[in-house]
């Protein structure tokens, strides 16, 4: 999720390829055909919502959610809709607030945010 160049390393901060995912839109943009084609292959292949711990809503919301809706708007390709579509739906209890303001964190795999 988060690279550490200098480390050669990085860290599972959500465990759902925010760097990968949020920069799709930049690669198709600079015309970078390969890395956005190895990108792409990673969400199709590699992309799950099934891991058992809490995550940032705002975080996976405006890098996971809004990078697959930014791809398929540039792409036309329906894998990131229904990416996004999947990960929207795993998201919606954590709007089952008395205001209807999402809680903080989100758990994907048993739905339960608080």
């Amino acid at each position: 999720d988060e690279p550490r160049p200098q480390s050669r390393g990085g860290e599972d901060w959500l465990g759902l390829g925010l760097t990968i995912v949020d920069s799709l839109d930049t690669m198709h943009l600079m015309g970078l055909t390969k890395e956005f084609d190895e990108g792409r292959e990673w969400v199709a292949n590699n992309l799950r919502f099934d891991k058992n711990r809490d995550i940032s809503f705002f975080e996976t919301t405006i890098r996971v959610v809004g990078g697959l809706l930014t791809a398929y708007e540039l792409t036309g390709d329906k894998m990131f809709l229904n990416k996004a579509e999947e990960l929207g739906e795993r998201m919606l209890p954590a709007f089952d607030t008395p205001t209807g303001i999402p809680f903080t964190t989100i758990n994907l795999a048993t739905r339960h945010a608080r």
